[in-house]
């Protein structure tokens, strides 16, 4: 079980290790702030919101990881370079954790790069993310401004229909990557609905069986967009079901989950938790001994 074909690559991005074999490294929780429709958000072009609630959020994922020994990012989406600019602040003030620069237009994601790396925090950024869509502008930018570490995106009109072509892709977007400078490579297999997560799920295992690339993905999709959720089942049901997609690619040797927005993350990192627990085991099995930060020593 989960012999893999190569060595699997450990990166540390600002304190927090991320990839190799299941039950070693603990998975690392990526949640998203400052999204689009996130309540906390009051003017998403003007970057303003609600910064009490923002610092609770980031405050509350921070819990989450002394109790359960899961690692932290933080996904900052901004639509305008001047939100990025005022998100990017506020997040490097309020929490160490490292942040992925999400943006939604090539300008965006070059202002955030310079200001972050204005700011001295270009360690702590991670690009996401670079998809075969991804601009020359962007490419350059990171080389430019040095920035190490970016999720590589595996999203086409074919990829979206064929885990094999997911596999492809990252054949053609990881020399590209690295020819910027960037390093610590992330892989986000790609997650629009339920369907797509079984896809997703099998790539992600090739890719770390092929690559041994850190791997991962938006499994939160699969509910976001589960359109009889609400109308056929109890209340509860979105919540037990967030559990259960989110496990789904950690079960199956994932090393993150963007379990989408950061207030569900009191939900979703015990689920994970107890994965990572249950492959605790078969390290022992080996003769090796997780870290004394590994949720199996934190959860029980």
């Amino acid at each position: 079980m989960f012999e893999f074909e190569v060595e699997q690559k450990v990166f540390n991005i600002h304190g927090v290790e991320i990839g190799g074999n299941p039950g070693e490294t603990p998975t690392v929780m990526i949640g998203s702030l400052f999204f689009k429709g996130h309540k906390i958000v009051e003017n998403s072009r003007e970057g303003l919101f609600n910064e009490e609630k923002a610092e609770k959020l980031l405050k509350d994922a921070e819990e989450m990881t002394e109790k359960t020994g899961l690692p932290s990012m933080v996904d900052v989406v901004g639509e305008t370079q001047e939100a990025i600019k005022k998100y990017l602040d506020f997040v490097s003030d309020k929490t160490d954790m490292p942040i992925l620069l999400d943006t939604l237009s090539v300008e965006v994601c070059i202002e955030g790069l310079d200001y972050a790396k204005e700011m001295g925090i270009l360690n702590r950024i991670v690009v996401n993310s670079l998809n075969p869509e991804t601009k020359e502008e962007v490419y350059r930018k990171i080389e430019e401004v040095n920035c190490k570490s970016a999720v590589l995106l595996l999203y086409s009109s074919t990829a979206i229909l064929s885990s094999k072509e997911r596999v492809k892709l990252l054949e053609n977007l990881a020399p590209k990557a690295e020819k910027a400078g960037i390093e610590n490579i992330l892989v986000d297999t790609v997650v629009l609905d339920m369907p797509t997560l079984g896809l997703a799920v099998k790539a992600l295992y090739e890719i770390k069986n092929q690559y041994g690339y850190p791997t991962g993905c938006g499994a939160h999709n699969a509910i976001d967009n589960w359109k009889g959720l609400k109308k056929k089942f109890v209340e509860e049901t979105e919540i037990s079901s967030m559990g259960v997609a989110n496990s789904l690619p950690i079960a199956l040797a994932g090393d993150f989950v963007l379990y989408g927005p950061i207030d569900n993350a009191k939900y979703i990192y015990p689920s994970i938790a107890l994965v990572d627990t249950a492959f605790s085991q078969i390290q022992f099995e080996k003769g090796k001994r997780p870290d004394k930060q590994h949720p199996r020593y934190r959860i029980g």
